[in-house]
């Protein structure tokens, strides 16, 4: 028996080393086995059982793993007694009596499911149709409860060259038991074991039986094998597969674009699907995707779900640019705590800068008591309140101008009187959408109704809740208070996934009788914000187009609470804080970003 370890460069590529010491084993056999699954095919999922899944999802039979798995369990003790060596898909279905008269509907299902599933693994095939060429005798092995019929159409369907099968359903004989079946490739080929080569990736049917049987092994072991997660959700055994079979070829592994593909992506898919259902069942006229959590789902939007959702815009807007446009003579005193929210660590001018307004010279400054090279912290709050107030005016000015320039942006965004609004946030508490109600319901009678992908268990949340009507896919009723407050505990990462290549929008500018968004870049600027935002979209991109096409070849759907579940794994496991990509990350709230100070993605944490 020889045995070689295969580390490869990727889920699939053999490093050049291995693809060399392959083919000298390859030069001196006379036969070439190939198992099928995992090796010469693959599926674009990571755990072989969650097809179970789709086919309880599919008949709407409710825990069909576990039932198919009792009828499999149930099939192999028949077989043993009756003294055969292994079972088949009708064994397993005589089993399952839970399927009543759909049996064969679903077996057949199960049949069809696995062959649109499986695909060749593109390097082992190349080195199969490479040993055809030159002259070896090529079989296909596998322990499958499938016969013959699966494997010759799975190889015609992708124009693969046959060969002679041997498939333990059909010869009552396995690798992993006995390795009785290359006993049967021994006698027909007529060739001796140390002639025939097999492949495959499992140590004990592909490695020890044919060793046993002095045949050469040689062990194929990609990455994705040794690393993949039986216990993870479906959507993500379905991504982490579709990332292995398509995207590597495009999106390096370890990057912003792979994180974009596997958490931001179906996150927004769901997000959508969610928006969909409630956006038609509240009767929304418009939908607001606020800026700069609604990027990347306005633009998945416009390319999938325009026919879809109502009439929807990218709203440029935020709770600065709100709560400004809100702030009047009469209600100042009460948005002071507004204007000084998380300004620890700046100075006076950037407090005035945060909200678009340039700061006065030095000495006028001094001339209002207050030296411009203080830094804010809590013991000198009270001073700092007083120097808003002495500067109020001039903060009105910019208030009135965001009043004015909100309701014609507005208009120009066709909203009108009697509209009922669906405001899309990613969260928390209802503070954007308190701002924005409070503003508009001055200027225009609207009803709103804000869509959140998740709502915190927050006093202040808890607070609105009598006078906004706020809706979430992720909350208390879908998963458990634990886990939303794990999410809000690592809020900051679900917020670098919904966000958006541009500065924050803190106001309005009318200029005749257009409105141009006025945004701050902040007095720290952010490191590499739009670069990164875009590697993460350019992996939404790229799942979109893979994602689309497998749903629609498998016949397949996955719910809104499904697709969010790969976001919630990531950010309650808190490992993702040591991940290197998020540490790059600096800056990224520009309301608290100072000269004074950096901060790092894992000082948020602390506040």
């Amino acid at each position: 028996m020889m045995e070689k370890v295969n580390k490869m460069a990727g889920s699939h590529k053999l490093s050049e080393y291995d693809a060399l010491t392959l083919r000298h084993l390859a030069k001196n056999a006379k036969v070439i086995s190939f198992d099928f699954f995992d090796t010469l095919y693959t599926r674009p999922i990571d755990d072989p059982e969650d097809v179970f899944d789709f086919l309880g999802l599919n008949f709407g039979i409710e825990d069909f793993r576990q039932l198919r798995r009792a009828a499999q369990t149930a099939a192999f003790r028949q077989m043993i007694k009756a003294g055969r060596k292994e079972i088949t898909l009708k064994n397993i279905y005589d089993n399952f009596p839970q399927a009543g008269e759909r049996r064969f509907d679903i077996e057949k299902a199960e049949f069809e499911f696995e062959l649109a599933l499986v695909e060749p693994n593109d390097t082992i095939v190349d080195f199969y149709n490479e040993m055809l060429a030159a002259g070896k005798h090529v079989v296909i092995t596998s322990d499958m409860y499938f016969g013959e019929d699966f494997f010759k159409r799975a190889l015609e369907k992708f124009g693969i060259t046959q060969v002679p099968l041997y498939i333990s359903a059909d010869r009552n004989a396995t690798k992993r038991d006995s390795g009785e079946i290359f006993d049967c490739i021994i006698e027909e080929t007529g060739v001796a074991p140390g002639e025939i080569l097999h492949i495959g990736d499992n140590h004990t049917a592909d490695v020890q039986r044919p060793g046993e049987k002095g045949l050469v092994a040689w062990h194929y072991r990609p990455q994705y094998l040794e690393k993949r997660n039986k216990n993870q959700c479906l959507a993500s055994s379905v991504i982490n597969g579709l990332f292995r079979c398509y995207a590597e070829k495009e999106i390096a592994a370890e990057t912003f674009d792979e994180m974009g593909f596997k958490y931001q992506a179906p996150a927004t898919w769901g997000f959508l699907k969610w928006i969909e259902l409630h956006a038609a069942f509240d009767g929304v006229t418009k939908l607001l995707f606020v800026s700069r959590d609604g990027y990347s789902l306005e633009r998945m939007a416009q390319q999938f779900f325009k026919d879809r959702l109502p009439s929807f815009d990218y709203f440029l807007g935020s709770r600065i640019a709100f709560n400004l446009a809100l702030m009047t003579e009469q209600n100042f005193s009460s948005h002071l705590s507004f204007l000084m929210s998380g300004s620890n660590g700046l100075s006076p001018g950037e407090l005035l800068e945060r909200i678009g307004i340039e700061p006065p010279r030095d000495d006028v400054m001094e001339q209002l008591g207050i030296s411009p090279a203080l830094i804010i912290a809590p013991d000198n709050y009270a001073l700092i309140q007083r120097f808003l107030t002495g500067y109020r005016a001039e903060i009105l000015k910019v208030c009135q101008k965001n009043r004015r320039g909100l309701f014609m942006y507005l208009c120009q965004l066709g909203v009108k009187p009697g509209d009922k609004i669906g405001l899309v946030d990613v969260g928390w508490s209802g503070t954007t959408q308190e701002a924005f109600e409070k503003t508009v319901k001055t200027i225009m009678d609207v009803e709103v109704v804000g869509y959140y992908f998740c709502l915190a268990n927050t006093p202040e949340k808890k607070s609105r809740e009598p006078h906004q009507t706020m809706k979430a896919l992720i909350n208390n009723e879908t998963v458990s208070a634990r886990v939303v407050d794990k999410i809000y505990e690592n809020r900051m990462a679900v917020e670098l996934f919904f966000s958006a290549p541009h500065d924050t929008i803190i106001g309005y500018e009318p200029v005749k009788d257009k409105v141009n968004a006025v945004s701050d870049i902040g007095r720290a600027k952010a490191k590499n914000h739009n670069e990164i935002i875009s590697s993460l979209n350019h992996g939404l991109d790229v799942f979109n187009r893979i994602f689309v096409e497998f749903c629609e070849r498998m016949g397949i759907q996955l719910t809104a609470l499904q697709l969010s579940q790969p976001i919630i794994e990531l950010v309650t496991d808190e490992s993702w804080r040591t991940n290197p990509l998020f540490r790059q990350v600096e800056n990224f709230d520009s309301w608290g970003s100072s000269r004074n100070q950096t901060m790092k993605f894992a000082d948020y944490f602390k506040q």
